[in-house]
């Protein structure tokens, strides 16, 4: 599992690349947890770009619920964009889709949360 941390405008893109399992849990918390500190209201919010993981257990997804109740405890937002169907599907069977707001792209997930974040992000 590889990431990049991006900040545009107020906003942090997590970009993951490979699988979420238990032996790369550990490292995607280490990467993410750190961001969620600030996580709030409109000064500074969290997309997570998950449209290169092709699989996720319930480890990633745990580091995913503590980042979101993270969050949550200072009015802030994290999102998720980019889900493959595989990683979706394993989402809606264990209902974090009605946790987590899931966009289809890191544009419409910017679009969705902070306008000045979509006006200027550029894909990589």
């Amino acid at each position: 599992m590889e990431s990049i941390v991006q900040t545009v405008a107020n906003v942090v893109i997590v970009q993951v690349d490979g699988r979420v399992d238990h032996s790369t849990a550990p490292a995607f918390g280490s990467v993410l947890l750190p961001h969620i500190e600030g996580c709030a209201g409109d000064e500074k919010k969290l997309v997570v770009d998950l449209s290169k993981v092709n699989y996720m257990s319930s480890a990633g997804l745990r580091v995913l619920m503590i980042a979101a109740k993270g969050c949550r405890k200072q009015a802030g937002k994290v999102v998720l964009a980019g889900l493959q169907p595989s990683v979706l599907e394993v989402f809606k069977i264990g209902r974090f889709d009605m946790v987590l707001d899931t966009y289809p792209t890191v544009r419409d997930a910017l679009a969705a949360i902070s306008p000045a974040a979509a006006a200027i992000y550029v894909e990589h």
